[in-house]
């Protein structure tokens, strides 16, 4: 090799390798901009009269290892997927139903802490006197100052943590649910078997549906009850949800029945479904089924043998009885 591509080669591997560090470098510093905060708690749920007031303490933290500046600010917020993604929304919230951000005021507004240090906030909650009955949702947000990092498309994103703050005016409020879909497999070979239940709230506030789902055998008996939405999952005014359950059980045979009663609001209304599902481990049967085939030709074909071997038994002392039979009468003669 001449000298010349020598040293291209090598001027090639080091530029490589200082582009390599460089970006981990890099990728390092970014790392460590990004600071962490941690908003306690992360939900906060409170009950108001209208032209009443209630004041709550909530908590930041500041997890990184320096000192940081947190603002904090007050913004209304929506939820438009079935997930309860909380969006935070930046129009007039007299647009908003459910709007309250101006009821709210947070007391201090800016927090200097140092390396895991947590403060205290005061939350001040005054709802007009024309204010709606039913839920009300609000995001307190902390904003660290000149901390951003980039997204995937190389955008700066404004690194935020919040409490979301749900409000609830007591007084002429509708609590309406419905369960849209309630699904299982229709047919399985073995358990578990994975629930989807699909609800729809239309009522004036958030609900938190709970309650089981009773499964009861092909003889009418119940087999067991399963824990419905034990995660607590919140479904928001005129939203769906999607919420899975599911039978933990593998050996299942037959015909089986499901109820769903799921019990939501104040006043523990309950909506309720019900489906039919089967479970018939086929492959298990054909095993078993085979086998037992198998076991009765084994037991006609040793039978079959046993019967021959006693019919040539009989034929042989007929035979025997026969010949002392001739040699008797030629004694006689």
């Amino acid at each position: 090799m001449k000298t010349a591509t020598k040293n291209i080669i090598k001027t090639s591997t080091l530029l490589l390798l200082l582009a390599t560090g460089y970006s981990l470098l890099l990728n390092s510093v970014k790392a460590q901009s990004v600071i962490s905060v941690t908003a306690i708690p992360p939900r906060l749920e409170v009950t108001v009269k209208a032209d009443g007031v209630i004041t709550k303490t909530i908590k930041v933290r500041n997890e990184s290892n320096s000192e940081k500046i947190i603002n904090t600010k007050t913004s209304d917020f929506i939820v438009n997927d079935n997930n309860g993604t909380p969006i935070k929304v930046e129009t007039n919230s007299e647009d908003n139903r459910w709007a309250a951000s101006s009821w709210v005021q947070v007391s201090p507004t800016s927090l200097k802490l140092k390396p895991g240090e947590t403060k205290s906030l005061t939350v001040t909650v005054v709802p007009p006197k024309n204010a709606l009955p039913g839920g009300h949702y609000v995001m307190i947000l902390h904003t660290p100052e000149n901390i951003s990092s980039l997204s995937s498309t190389g955008a700066s994103v404004q690194t935020e943590v919040g409490t979301l703050l749900y409000i609830t005016v007591p007084g002429n409020i509708k609590e309406n649910a419905v369960i849209k879909d309630f699904t299982a497999p229709k047919f399985s070979e073995f358990g578990p078997i994975d629930f989807n239940s699909i609800i729809q709230n239309l009522s004036d506030i958030h609900i938190k549906p709970a309650g089981n789902i009773a499964i009861t055998n092909m003889f009418g008996l119940k087999t067991t009850n399963i824990q419905f939405n034990k995660d607590g999952i919140n479904i928001f005014p005129g939203k769906i949800r999607e919420i899975q359950s599911q039978l933990s059980r593998k050996w299942l045979f037959g015909r089986y029945k499901a109820e769903l009663n799921a019990v939501y609001g104040t006043t523990g209304a309950v909506a309720t479904a019900a489906i039919i599902f089967w479970v018939l481990p086929w492959r298990f049967l054909i095993l078993v089924g085979t086998g037992l085939i198998i076991i009765a030709i084994i037991i006609l074909i040793l039978k079959k043998k046993t019967g021959n071997k006693e019919n040539g038994q009989e034929k042989v002392d007929e035979l025997e009885q026969e010949l002392e039979a001739l040699k008797k009468k030629y004694k006689d003669q």
